[in-house]
């Protein structure tokens, strides 16, 4: 033991003082209990991992001698000092001596330098062209790349890895980013799924830039790594600082490499790596010591398979409507800002949820070929911006109105439905749970005439059908051959079921059954109207339950639930609470009926006529209602527009307009009795709203009653009073968080009263 302490203390007298204070401070942190053992193997390897420091300024270096190990620290340009130790195994005897060198405590065994495992690799993506930062992926898609990237270089996975891996599944393809991008076969890109050109670069990353932790190319980060490998290979990596603030300028260099680009890599201590750029200025700048090198960092923080995992409970099918021709894409950036949405609404409220839909774009009119282009040619040429874009959106109104271009349409939207849905299961084998439609505008038509089987087949039968009991009631001349006619029309509507059944095809069914439909923005009831349907069919066997969602200041969208039923006029839509409100998690299906109140007015007006005896007295009550009604609509109408996160919403949109007539002048020390007032002339108002409802839902016949609400609307913002806030309403549901938690109010609802 005496031997080892001269050559210990010989080793620190030839090295330099600041080195000396380093390897005193490793050594210090090596300090062990007394009653442990020590071998002599174990001490050889303590010894050269605090004293070797094996210089490579050149690549490769070779060490011939792995029992003695050279020192070389360099003190300036012109002294260096070298010294040899002679570590003999033999010559160390194990004793308990309480002078002895101790090792690391078992309870923290130190890492050593080794090749990287699948975990401690990070993969990242960013938008090519767009974007300059990387994005580090999930832990559970980083570690696929990771062994798809080995398996094709044929790199052995590390132990952990390959156990796990016999758990799982492999597909021939890495599907990542929540199962809505596949990596290419080079493992550089990544390509959408599910719709068309969208492309995302990637990069594996090994070392990184130690501010940031952003990946540096692949074509620096691999020679890093075999010279880093080479150089420090089975040497312990320190858990703190090798170097304090002080010795940051004198740091001794153990290796170096050059690489392109003027670049250089040099190496202080295993974990003191630092990138430099070798170009004149950057080296005039280091010599004045305005420009330092880059830190840089071996690993990141290892991945776990639990990390991104998505469990998907839900598949939600986006259907655009009008003015998608010329933006196939367009869709696509839609159901992103829906799914944002929703994720932010269940990270908010349902933290506890592991699960998340899956919410997808369905694009049918890129694939469409109608007139061929004729329309372009007969467009007048004056205002021709203008007119393109009325070609592009409102022209496919037109065409599925047409009987000519209906079926086209139609197929084709069947024909991305199924798309959609053969993709997401080839992707999913083991998806069993409900599909809904996120349809807007005029694809919540389509979608309506898909799932019920409307065709107007129906509307041309029921015409030949009365003209021909016309004719046989004219005594036609030909009236055997109608009765013919009559007879085979009726075998064939017994046959099939209904006439729209009779010629539907293979390539328009679809492959799946749809649970929920939210309509947004639809214009369904309008549709259903000139088709002569004085009613609304809610559930089918393809469909369970239809959601009509508005902006009450959409100029295209119509309420659904007066076309069941007259009296549903007089019942006021649901309100969808704020997202920020803790009564948008509840059941709306619990919310009494409200009417409206404008009925309620009338009623009132009665009630008042019949009490008054002067008529002049009653004309005057009358015009007092109607202005306070005027006020009571406009406040209730900006309900949520009053919530703090709302763009606009100040404390000045709730102060009240000041009066224009003197009589109406109050004293502030008036104003708290009028408030109770105000509040108890509204609860009053509140009730008398709530039998009305009541009154009115007991009128109508138990089987033409709603088996459930439909009409939800939107409450708007207090700026939305504007002509441009009626056009742009129409496209304001796709990033709405109100309508996004009550969506997710509506699956997950339903999962626990499944439950």
């Amino acid at each position: 033991m005496k031997f080892f302490r001269r050559q210990q203390h010989t080793a620190i007298r030839l090295m330099s003082s600041d080195t000396a204070t380093t390897a005193q401070e490793v050594t210090e942190d090596s300090l062990l209990n007394d009653d442990e053992a020590l071998t002599g193997k174990e001490l050889m390897e303590q010894v050269n991992d605090v004293y070797a420091t094996p210089i490579a300024e050149h690549f490769p270096i070779e060490i011939e001698n792995p029992s003695a190990t050279t020192i070389s620290v360099s003190i300036s340009n012109d002294i260096t000092i070298s010294s040899k130790i002679s570590t003999q195994v033999e010559e160390f005897p194990v004793t308990n001596s309480p002078l002895r060198v101790p090792l690391v405590p078992p309870r923290h065994r130190k890492r050593r330098v080794t090749e990287l495992k699948c975990s401690e690799v990070r993969w990242f993506h960013r938008k090519s062209g767009t974007e300059t930062k990387w994005t580090a992926f999930k832990g559970v898609d980083s570690l696929l790349l990771e062994v798809y990237w080995r398996q094709q270089m044929q790199i052995d996975l590390d132990q952990n890895t390959e156990s796990y891996l016999q758990t799982l599944k492999l597909s021939t393809s890495v599907v990542v980013l929540d199962g809505l991008y596949r990596a290419s076969e080079d493992l550089t890109m990544l390509n959408s799924i599910y719709w068309k050109d969208d492309t995302i670069e990637i990069r594996r990353g090994t070392w990184f830039l130690a501010e940031n932790l952003q990946p540096i190319d692949p074509s620096m980060a691999d020679p890093i790594e075999s010279h880093h490998l080479h150089i420090f290979r089975s040497q312990t990596i320190p858990d703190a600082p090798v170097f304090s603030d002080k010795e940051s300028s004198k740091k001794p260099i153990l290796a170096e490499l050059k690489l392109q680009d003027q670049y250089e890599v040099r190496w202080n201590s295993v974990i003191d790596i630092t990138l430099y750029n070798n170009s004149k200025t950057s080296r005039l700048l280091r010599y004045i010591t305005w420009g330092k090198g880059t830190p840089l960092k071996r690993g990141y923080e290892e991945a776990e398979w639990d990390d991104g995992k998505r469990i998907i409970k839900h598949l939600i099918l986006v259907v655009h409507g009008i003015g998608q021709k010329g933006y196939e894409n367009l869709i696509a950036k839609n159901t992103d800002q829906v799914r944002e949405a929703i994720y932010n609404c269940m990270d908010k409220h349902y933290p506890d949820e592991k699960s998340r839909p899956m919410v997808l774009p369905v694009e049918w009119r890129a694939a469409l070929i109608l007139d061929g282009g004729i329309t372009d040619y007969v467009t007048l040429p004056k205002m021709s911006s203008m007119r393109n874009t009325l070609n592009s959106t409102a022209m496919d109104i037109m065409y599925y109105q047409s009987p000519l271009y209906r079926n086209e349409i139609m197929e084709g939207l069947i024909r991305s439905l199924n798309n959609v849905y053969s993709l997401f299961m080839e992707n999913h084998p083991d998806f069993d749970g409900p599909i809904s439609v996120y349809a807007h505008s005029l694809g919540s038509v389509m979608c309506y005439d898909l799932l019920t089987c409307w065709s107007p087949l129906v509307l041309y039968d029921k015409y030949v059908a009365e003209m021909i009991e016309q004719q046989l009631a004219m005594k036609a001349e030909h009236a055997e051959i109608l009765n013919d006619f009559q007879e085979a029309r009726l075998k064939l509507l017994k046959l099939y079921g209904g006439f729209q059944l009779a010629f539907i095809t293979q390539k328009q069914k679809l492959k799946f059954k749809v649970r929920n439909m939210f309509c947004v923005g639809s214009p369904l009831a309008v549709f259903l109207i000139m088709r002569g349907s004085t009613t609304f069919l809610p559930e089918t066997d393809t469909l369970k339950r239809v959601y009509n969602i508005f902006h009450p200041y959409d100029p295209v969208a119509y309420r659904l639930e007066p076309l069941v039923h007259k009296q549903y006029r007089l019942i006021r839509p649901i309100k969808l609470f704020s997202s920020i409100d803790l009564r948008s998690l509840r059941d709306y299906a619990l919310l009494p009926p409200e009417i409206n109140k404008a009925y309620i007015k009338k009623i009132k007006i009665k009630e008042k006529v019949g009490k008054e005896k002067d008529a002049r007295v009653a004309v005057v009550g009358d015009k007092d209602h109607e202005d306070i009604e005027e006020e009571d609509e406009c406040e209730s109408d900006d309900s949520s527009a009053l919530r703090p996160s709302s763009p606009g919403s100040s404390p000045r949109s709730l102060t009240p307009p000041p009066s224009e007539t003197g009589d109406n002048k109050k004293s502030w020390w008036k104003f708290g009795s009028n408030r109770k007032e105000k509040e108890a002339s509204e609860g009053v108002f509140e009730e008398v709203k709530l039998n009305e409802a009541q009154k009115l839902v007991e009128e109508i016949p138990s089987e033409e009653r709603l088996p459930y609400r439909m009409d939800y609307q939107i409450q708007p913002q207090i700026t939305d009073r504007s002509y441009w806030s009626v056009l742009k309403s129409h496209f304001a549901y796709w990033a709405n968080p109100d309508i996004a938690a009550f969506i997710v109010n509506c699956l997950y609802r339903e999962d626990k009263k499944a439950k």
